[in-house]
C-alpha cells in the first residue's frame, strides 16, 4: 500500500466530505468500498466502530472522523488551503463546518429514510457495497438490517411527523439561499473552496442530490449544481474574499445557524457542565445526556443531547479571537460571541475524552 486508503461509500456524507477534499488538495489516495465483513472486522478492530470514512496511511495508522481526517492531511499538505487566513473568515467556515456535520442530519436522515424511493435506493446501495458480487435477493435482508439501524436514529435526532415539514422548511431556504450565494461566487467564501464548503457538500451531495427521490430539490437551483460539480470533479482555487470579508449574500445562511441550530448546542454544553459537575473524577462523558426541547423550522420536538457536538463547537468557540464582532452580531450570532468556556474533551485513541 503506498498511498492512502479511503475507506468509504458513496451514501455517505461524511465520506463525501473526506473524498471531495483529497480531490481537491491532489494527494493520491485509494477510494475502497469496505464489505459488511470488512467494516465490522479490520476497521472496528482498528477504529473501535464500524464507521465510515476511515483512512488507512501507508504507514500502518488509521484515521477517523472527517473533521480529524481532513486536519491530518491539511498540516501536511498545506497548500491550497482550505482554513482561510483571516479570523472572521476562518470562523465563518468552522461555523458551516459545525452546522453541516451536526444540524444538516436532521435533513439527510429525514430525506433519505421518510422518501420510499430514497429508502429503496439506499438499501439497494448498501446491499451492493455490503456484500459485493452476492445477488440482490441474497443481500438486501442484510442490508436492510444495516437500514433499520439508521431508521433507529429518527426519533433520537427528533425527527417526527412533527417536525418533518420543519425540517424541509430550512432545507429549502438552504438551497435558495446558497443559489442567490453562489450566482454572485464561486464558493463561500470566495474563489476558492473551505472546509466550510466541503462539509456542506457532503450531506447535500451524498444525500440530497444523490437520493433518486429528491435530486428535484435542485432543479430550480443552478448555481448550487454547478458548486456540487466542482467540489465533486476538481477545481484550481482562486483567491478568498478580499480583507477577511463575508458577502452579505451569505447572511442568510448565518442567521439559519444562530437561529435554531446553536440554541440546541448551547443546550448540549449546559447539559455536559451540570454532568461533569456532578461526575468529577470522570475521564470521559456519555454519548448523549438526556433530551432536549428544540426547534426546527419552527417546529417544536425533542432531541438527544449529543456530547459530540460540544466537542465540534469548540473548533468555532476557539475561532473567536480577532473577528469582526459586527459582522458576527449582525448576523444574529450574539449569544455564540458570549459563549463562557465550557467542559472541554479531546479525541485521543479515537474516544473522546474529558481534557
Amino acid at each position: 500500500m503506498n498511498v492512502p486508503v479511503h475507506h468509504s461509500w458513496l451514501v455517505s456524507p461524511y465520506s463525501a466530505k473526506t473524498r471531495s477534499y483529497l480531490r481537491y488538495k491532489g494527494i493520491p489516495f485509494e477510494d475502497r468500498a469496505p464489505s459488511a465483513r470488512q467494516l465490522n472486522g479490520r476497521i472496528k478492530k482498528a477504529v473501535g466502530r464500524a464507521i465510515m470514512p476511515t483512512v488507512e496511511l501507508p504507514d500502518g495508522t488509521w484515521l477517523q472522523d472527517s473533521s480529524l481526517i481532513i486536519d491530518h492531511f491539511e498540516a501536511a499538505h498545506p497548500e491550497p488551503g482550505i482554513v482561510p487566513p483571516g479570523p472572521t473568515q476562518r470562523l465563518a467556515a468552522l461555523l458551516i463546518e459545525l452546522y453541516a456535520d451536526e444540524w444538516m442530519s436532521l435533513a439527510d436522515l429525514h430525506y433519505r429514510w421518510n422518501t420510499p424511493e430514497n429508502a429503496a435506493y439506499a438499501i439497494d446501495e448498501f446491499a451492493r457495497n455490503g456484500l459485493p458480487g452476492a445477488p440482490l435477493f441474497l443481500s438486501r435482508p442484510v442490508a436492510r438490517k444495516i437500514a433499520s439501524k439508521m431508521q433507529g436514529y429518527r426519533p433520537k435526532l427528533g425527527i417526527t411527523e412533527e417536525t418533518g415539514p420543519g425540517i424541509e422548511a430550512v432545507t429549502e431556504r438552504l438551497l435558495a439561499n446558497l443559489d442567490a450565494h453562489l450566482a454572485e461566487h464561486a464558493f463561500l467564501l470566495g474563489g476558492r473552496p473551505s472546509i466550510g464548503d466541503f462539509a456542506l457538500y457532503g450531506p447535500l451531495w451524498a444525500h440530497l442530490f444523490r437520493d433518486p427521490g429528491t435530486t428535484a430539490l435542485f432543479d430550480e437551483h443552478a448555481h448550487v449544481r454547478r458548486w456540487l460539480d466542482a467540489l465533486r470533479q476538481g477545481v484550481t482555487p482562486g483567491e478568498w474574499v478580499a480583507d477577511d470579508g463575508i458577502p452579505s449574500s451569505l447572511a442568510p445562511v448565518f442567521h439559519e445557524v444562530f437561529a435554531e441550530f446553536w440554541p440546541y448546542v448551547g443546550n448540549v454544553q449546559a447539559a455536559l457542565e451540570t454532568w461533569r459537575a456532578g461526575h468529577p473524577e470522570a475521564t470521559r462523558a456519555p454519548r448523549a445526556l438526556g433530551d432536549t426541547d428544540f426547534t426546527v423550522g419552527g417546529r417544536a420536538g425533542r432531541r438527544r443531547l449529543l456530547t459530540f457536538t460540544a466537542w465540534m463547537a469548540q473548533r468555532a468557540l476557539d475561532a473567536r479571537t480577532g473577528i469582526d464582532m459586527a459582522w458576527l452580531e449582525g448576523v444574529g450570532g450574539g449569544a455564540f460571541a458570549a459563549a463562557a468556556p465550557t467542559v472541554r474533551q479531546e479525541m485521543a485513541g479515537f474516544k473522546l475524552r474529558l481534557s
